[in-house]
């Protein structure tokens, strides 16, 4: 595509196509993996995200939803149906917060967190694929260079 570009066009700039085409090339192999690594085990990628968010913070009481939204991105309706979803497949549990009663904290069950573990497991395996080709030092180079480019663009 470069080379064509620049016969085409020689005065115009396509450098950044070398590397923003790459990245989402491989973000879409990426994202094919991890979808193929989570659907034996039932789950789409924002299941996964709310599961393991919550598996990460080890909370015994739970977390409150909007917390899960927050640190998802996502709207809380869109939380509220992930969480509906989870909670009808006996992977999550709502309660009341014994702090708020208005408020309510979700945990998983044991059930979820086993599930949690296994999608991380199959997660973490996909990923491992996708970075075979680049050995340690690569990765860490890699991932050191993304954050630089992606600091710019990132909200906190």
């Amino acid at each position: 595509m470069v080379a064509e570009w620049n016969r085409r066009a020689p005065s115009l700039d396509v450098e950044p196509l070398q590397v923003i085409g790459r990245l989402l090339r491989w973000a879409e192999h990426g994202q094919r993996a991890i979808k193929d690594a989570l659907r034996p085990l039932g789950l789409s990628y924002g299941d996964f995200d709310v599961l393991n968010t919550m598996r990460r913070r080890g909370d015994p009481a739970g977390v409150n939803p909007r917390e899960l939204a927050r640190s998802s991105l996502v709207t809380s309706g869109a939380m509220t149906a992930r969480l509906d979803r989870l909670a009808e497949a006996g992977l999550v549990v709502r309660a009341t917060d014994p702090a708020d009663r208005r408020a309510v904290l979700v945990r998983l069950t044991e059930r979820g967190e086993q599930l949690a573990t296994e999608a991380l497991a199959a997660v973490l395996a996909a990923d491992e694929e996708l970075l075979a080709p680049l050995d340690h030092a690569q990765r860490e180079q890699l991932a050191a260079l993304l954050k630089t480019a992606l600091s710019p663009h990132e909200t906190d």
